[in-house]
């Protein structure tokens, strides 16, 4: 065992105090937790530069710092315990990353040692450019400067498909998760402790409903499969394009229209509500809507029985006995939106709701967790093998 797990084995939950960091599209989120009592939220304003790689990403990641640094010195009796980065799109050519823990720094013979094969996986060669490769450099950077435990989380590239969720339909490609995994875990926690169950006892479909859209089977533990929220398939998004024809695709990316990139750009930042509205901001959509926008009610008609249908998906996927359909996400607020979806699912399983950003509160708890000792930390093994 070692010593990240020696020293944090003397801790209680109430005891442990942890700094989350959370990198958006726009901004960072920041959660002092005092065990899983938030303490304060914080947002650094510093947007975040994606595509960059070596000394260019490390001096963002310097700027971020400089910010917490800032946030911090306004609580100075406050000593963190660990720290904890979002997942980000770790590299996954060579090994399939588990949901769970993993270790980004410990402590061993009193010093923090970070793991720079995982940093390195998000630094210079993720698998996709996105904000929340920051998240595991920053805890690392942290960890360091101030001698305590680092940690990443269920990362959105997290894969715990059962083997047949992982064909295609076209050899050589194989359909890999791509999820807002934090956020499913998290929800499945809270419903299990709604059902009075284990979270590894419940059979749910989980549905994140932000910018982006994961659509998601948990069964006993693990997302068995989901809709592969980035570039992948399920409903379309207030930016995203979701599943898209295949002719019509083909025709499209050989049309001359697009390079790779700026396709690439365009189904992922201008898709979804954007193309057909001009607008991704629900509040202002719903607005027209009431002033009699007849074909924005339409559009939000067909977004909503898009993720209807692959609700219904999931729902064969994970298995028998389905306890719950489960939303979080800010648009859970979109009362309209929850109405179209309530009347065409409300009669497959119970639906629960759960309002706010539950991903904070999952990374604290995942410290917790892996101070007391009360999870296995995960190892990132670019060779070949899975996480020990």
């Amino acid at each position: 065992m070692h010593d990240s797990n020696t020293i944090g084995s003397m801790k209680t939950q109430g005891m442990c105090t942890i700094l989350t960091v959370n990198p958006g599209s726009t901004s960072t989120k920041l959660g002092l937790f005092r065990g899983l009592e938030p303490v304060e939220e914080y947002e650094v304003a510093h947007q975040a530069k994606i595509g960059l790689r070596g000394a260019a990403f490390d001096a963002e990641v310097v700027a971020y710092i400089e910010q917490i640094r800032g946030f911090l010195g306004a609580h100075p009796a406050i000593k963190l315990d660990a720290v904890v980065g979002r997942g980000g799109f770790i590299n996954r050519d060579q090994t399939r990353i588990k949901g769970g823990t993993y270790e980004v720094a410990g402590i061993y013979d009193g010093v923090a040692k970070l793991d720079e094969k995982l940093i390195g996986a998000v630094r210079d060669n993720p698998d996709m450019d996105h904000p929340s490769n920051y998240g595991i450099p920053i805890a690392a950077a942290l960890a360091k400067e101030l001698n305590i435990p680092a940690y990443t989380t269920d990362s959105v590239v997290a894969d715990d498909f059962a083997p047949v969720a992982r064909f295609s339909g076209y050899k050589g490609i194989t359909r890999k998760s791509t999820a807002h995994f934090l956020s499913l875990k998290a929800m499945a926690v809270k419903a299990a402790e709604r059902l009075e169950r284990t979270w590894d006892q419940v059979n749910l479909v989980c549905v994140h409903m932000g910018g982006g859209i994961t659509i998601g089977a948990y069964r006993q533990g693990k997302v068995v499969d989901n809709s592969i929220a980035l570039l992948g398939n399920g409903p379309f998004t207030p930016q995203r394009v979701g599943s898209l024809p295949m002719g019509e695709l083909i025709d499209l990316c050989y049309s001359g229209r697009f390079t790779k990139e700026e396709l690439r750009y365009e189904f992922s930042k201008k898709g979804g509500l954007t193309s057909y509205l001009g607008e991704d901001d629900l509040r202002v959509i719903s607005r027209r809507i009431e002033a009699g926008d007849e074909y924005a009610r339409k559009v939000l008609e067909a977004m909503a029985y898009q993720i209807s249908k692959e609700i219904g998906a999931m729902y064969i996927a994970a298995g028998d006995n389905v306890e719950g359909l489960v939303f979080s996400g800010g648009m859970t607020n979109a009362t309209l939106l929850m109405e179209l979806i309530r009347k065409q699912v409300s009669h497959l399983a119970p639906m629960m709701v759960f309002k706010g950003n539950l991903e904070m509160e999952a990374m604290a708890r995942a410290a917790v967790r892996a101070l007391d000792g009360t999870i296995s930390v995960h190892r990132y093994c670019p060779a070949g093998a899975e996480g020990e």
